[in-house]
């Protein structure tokens, strides 16, 4: 009776094929926006944008980039005009401390010449404690992180419309400590509301002539409505203010704030 139960039981299973399929090691997103405006005038403004991020025990990797480029006319048959020449990426590493606190170190690198900045490269030292981290079945429902840490770099400057030449003084030194809060809620699996923002006041004055205290606050505020498992709307509204952006001497002298509003697509991986 035995051997006959043998032979006909099936045969045992492949340990191989029921395991779970691995976790991707990185995940990540590429957002894409596009405004055009034709008629009595014309106007074409392309973003981007690419996150991947990848996790260990207690280390993770985070890489950053994103871009922006227009142009407009006053009308259809006009000289077109830049509004916008932007990009800057960034990579950074954290290690954490049990689920509350971790140390990172970050290194960035940007340019705008629509703001007269030539280059800009930084690096941070910092902490980080995680406030809310809430999580349901399959997604993030709410998520708080506060940053603090320390920025140092050197900013070079160049006025690139109007008539272009260089800005005295043309490098900067940057030193400031930096606070910023990352905030997200999950109104529903479909639904998210982001939110991130940034202070930092800078103790060191670009020259001589000019007084120190000079304050750079970035916000971005995104909300996400999924149309597929893998593709989302994007809609956000960034706000980049600066106290004292570099103004040339002769031209258009540049205003405190930038605020920009784009719709778009987001994939993910």
């Amino acid at each position: 009776m035995e051997r006959l139960a043998n032979t006909l039981a099936p045969p045992p299973a492949d340990p191989a094929a029921t395991k779970p399929a691995a976790p991707s090691a990185w995940i990540g997103s590429v957002g894409l926006g596009l405004s055009f405006l034709t008629g009595n005038a014309q106007s074409l403004t392309m973003t981007a944008a690419i996150a991947a991020d990848r996790k260990w025990e207690v280390w993770s990797l985070g890489i950053r980039a994103q871009g922006a480029y227009g142009t407009a006319n006053p009308s259809a048959i006009g000289t077109g005009a830049v509004n916008a020449r932007r990009a800057g990426g960034s990579i950074r590493g954290d290690r954490r401390f049990g689920s509350l606190v971790s140390i990172f170190a970050q290194g960035s690198v940007e340019f705008d010449h629509m703001k007269n900045i030539e280059s800009r490269t930084t690096g941070d030292l910092g902490a980080s404690l995680t406030l809310l981290n809430v999580k349901e079945v399959d997604f993030e429902r709410l998520f708080l992180k506060l940053d603090l840490g320390l920025r140092a770099g050197y900013e070079t400057r160049h006025q690139y419309f109007g008539t272009p030449g260089p800005i005295d003084p043309y490098g900067a030194p940057i030193l400031a400590p930096r606070a910023a809060v990352a905030f997200r809620w999950s109104v529903s699996k479909d639904v998210r509301i982001s939110e991130d923002i940034e202070f930092m006041p800078y103790l060191l004055a670009a020259s001589p002539t000019q007084p120190a205290g000079r304050l750079l606050i970035n916000n971005t505020t995104k909300l996400s409505a999924r149309l597929t498992e893998m593709v989302s709307l994007t809609t956000a509204l960034v706000l980049n203010y600066d106290s004292a952006p570099p103004q040339p001497a002769m031209g258009p002298q540049r205003v405190s704030t930038d605020v920009a509003l784009t719709v778009g697509a987001e994939a993910v991986f």
